[in-house]
């Protein structure tokens, strides 16, 4: 399902960070990327959107479950009370109908209560419990009881009825929230494709460049320059490998002689592209920071 929810937009704005390290693209490409970049946009804003609601759900939801938990607490506990009154009532009743059949046999309530006002000391319990009887104190324990039974039996029935809305409620909360869960599922997939599309754009718009730039004796920019700057300071000189630090394993398995450090820039640059194009952006660490 509770729920703190990162916001989906920073996914989108990887790819839009890649375009500014990168230097930006070329005018033959910049309505596309362009349209690209703005559809990942709203599909990031809608992805918030969701993002919110989702929390939304999860907090109701746990509320109603809390709701819910509380009613079921009670309605044990009004359950108990109405069978302890349920026993209580069931004891009046058994003396109340002993008592009844013991006045019968002595001829009746009203003449046993005479015999016993006439009766000796060693009867004064039977006296005082028959005494009761007639004067209909049972009764009155019992009319009481009768009361607190149907009480109580309204209480658990108003409930009962209760504790059915609250499961239906976390019933639909618990729906709801799945539905959107799907929902998100799907739309970080679209995210992800269009991103994925969006660093497709720019990638192609590099190389364009690149080899333009490469036709016309200037150097890879963008991405290359972070990545020149960050290895070697821009000096295609540099001991260890040159501009891009060509390790000499490396730089002899692409088929170059030496070392990458006493080629030309030309070479270099040729060497780093097509690095890149076969093995990725991974063969520098410092691509990363460059956006790649």
């Amino acid at each position: 399902m509770g729920l703190n929810r990162r916001p989906l937009r920073a996914v989108a704005c990887l790819a839009v960070a890649t375009i500014v390290l990168a230097g930006g693209v070329d005018r033959a490409g910049a309505a596309s990327v362009a349209d690209k970049k703005s559809e990942a946009a709203h599909i990031a804003a809608q992805a918030d959107a969701l993002a919110a609601r989702i929390a939304s759900v999860a907090a109701r939801l746990t509320e109603a479950k809390g709701k819910l938990a509380a009613t079921d607490a009670a309605l044990v506990q009004a359950t108990g009370m109405l069978g302890a009154a349920d026993q209580h009532f069931a004891d009046a009743k058994g003396r109340l109908a002993r008592q009844a059949v013991d006045a019968y046999v002595h001829g009746g309530s009203v003449a046993i209560v005479e015999q016993l006002t006439q009766s000796r000391g060693q009867d004064l319990p039977v006296r005082n419990h028959y005494a009761a009887l007639a004067a209909g104190e049972d009764r009155a324990v019992a009319d009481e009881l009768v009361a607190a039974r149907q009480d109580l039996g309204a209480k658990r029935e108003s409930l009962q009825r209760l504790q059915a809305d609250r499961r239906a409620a976390v019933a639909n909360l618990a729906a709801e929230q799945a539905a959107l869960l799907r929902s998100e599922a799907a739309m970080q997939a679209l995210l992800a494709k269009v991103n994925g599309e969006l660093a497709a754009l720019v990638a192609a718009e590099h190389a364009r460049r690149d080899t333009a730039l490469r036709a016309g004796g200037g150097r890879p920019g963008g991405v290359w320059d972070c990545i020149r700057q960050l290895e070697s300071g821009g000096n295609y000189s540099a001991p260890g490998g040159g501009a891009y630090q060509f390790l000499d394993s490396t730089w002899h398995a692409m088929g170059y002689s030496g070392t990458a450090s006493d080629a030309p820039p030309a070479q270099q640059d040729e060497a780093a592209v097509r690095l890149q194009q076969q093995a990725g952006w991974d063969q520098w660490t410092t691509a990363k920071r460059c956006g790649r």
